[in-house]
């Protein structure tokens, strides 16, 4: 009986020890991205189109709307009424890239604010 007490009493001991030394990771949002200073502009061919590049080009390369290859891709989106100009939450091309749309896999939350942006700013081809 009484090697019986000490037994479970080690094990308790032992349980508090493994469960004490846990450790939980918390997974944090991604922080918003701020904003580009005043005057900066969102360069197209800087900074969306490369967005395109590496990761539409597989199923938008003329094949699907938008064609989104490099040096057709702007015509292809104001053509297809993809983007409506200074309004990003009116814009087909950013509803499918927001959180829970059909193409944000394919975008991180940084490629998402670029493109929020452009559009935001006039969706300027520059």
């Amino acid at each position: 009986m009484q090697k019986l007490k000490w037994i479970n009493l080690i094990v308790v001991v032992i349980g508090i020890f493994l469960f004490g030394a846990c450790e939980y990771a918390t997974i944090q949002p991604d922080a918003p991205i701020p904003p580009p200073p005043p005057g900066d502009s969102t360069s197209y061919s800087l900074k969306v189109q490369p967005i395109f590049d590496s990761k539409c080009l597989l199923c938008h390369s003329g094949n699907q709307i938008p064609d989104l290859r490099s040096g057709r891709s702007y015509q292809s989106l104001m053509d297809n009424n993809m983007v409506v100009k200074s309004n990003s939450a009116e814009s087909v091309l950013y509803k499918k890239i927001l959180p829970g749309a059909s193409m944000n896999m394919y975008c991180s939350s940084t490629e998402i604010s670029t493109i929020k942006f452009w559009i935001d700013e006039g969706a300027k081809n520059n």
